[in-house]
C-alpha cells in the first residue's frame, strides 16, 4: 500500500473513530486512565459517590452494631449528604443532569440490603474502600485540570475529607483470612 492510500485510509477512518468513541460509555476505567474529567462527568460522578456513600451508610446504621463502623458510616453520612446539598446549589453543577445512581451502585446496595452482622460490616467496609478509591481519583483529576472554576474549587475543597474517609476505610478492612 502505497503512502497515499494510507493516508486516505486513515481519514476514512477518523469520523468512524470519533463515532465509536463516543458511543463507548465512559466507565470507572476510563476515568482512572484519564488525566482529566468533565465538568459534566465531574459532577454525575461526585453525585453518584455522594448517594452511595448516605444510602449505604443509612443500611448500615439501620442493622449493624460495631461501633467503628457505625461512627465511620455516620461521618460519611452526614459529610456526603452535606456535599450533595452544596453541590446542587451550585448554579455550575444544576446546569448539568446529575445522576441519582448508575447500575454498579444500585446492585451494591441492594447486595448490601440482604446482609447482616460480620458479613454486612465486612462487604459494607470493602465497598466503601473500593468507591473512595474511584472517589479521591475524580475529585484528584478534576482538582488538577477541571475546566469550570467552581467545581474545581468544590472538588479542591473536598479532596482532604475524601481521602481522610479512604483512609479510615481502609484500617477498618479487616485483615484477609
Amino acid at each position: 500500500m502505497n503512502r497515499r492510500s494510507l493516508v486516505l485510509a486513515a481519514a476514512m477512518l477518523l469520523p468512524a473513530a470519533s463515532l465509536m468513541a463516543q458511543d463507548r460509555p465512559t466507565g470507572v476505567l476510563d476515568l482512572l486512565n484519564s488525566t482529566s474529567v468533565g465538568a459534566n462527568r465531574f459532577v454525575e460522578r461526585a453525585t453518584i459517590a455522594d448517594s452511595f456513600a448516605a444510602q449505604s451508610g443509612e443500611m448500615l446504621l439501620a442493622k449493624s452494631t460495631h461501633p467503628q463502623i457505625r461512627q465511620f458510616a455516620q461521618d460519611t453520612t452526614n459529610a456526603h449528604n452535606a456535599m450533595a446539598a452544596e453541590l446542587r446549589a451550585m448554579p455550575e453543577a444544576t446546569t448539568r443532569l446529575p445522576s441519582a445512581g448508575d447500575g454498579p451502585m444500585l446492585a451494591k446496595l441492594e447486595r448490601l440490603r440482604g446482609l447482616d452482622g460480620d458479613e454486612l460490616n465486612r462487604w459494607y467496609v470493602q465497598m466503601q474502600v473500593e468507591a473512595y478509591k474511584e472517589t479521591v481519583m475524580l475529585f484528584d483529576s478534576y482538582a488538577q485540570n477541571g475546566e469550570v472554576p467552581a467545581l474545581k474549587a468544590f472538588a479542591v475543597k473536598h479532596q482532604p475529607a475524601i481521602r481522610n474517609f479512604l483512609q479510615r476505610a481502609e484500617a477498618l478492612q479487616a485483615p484477609p483470612a
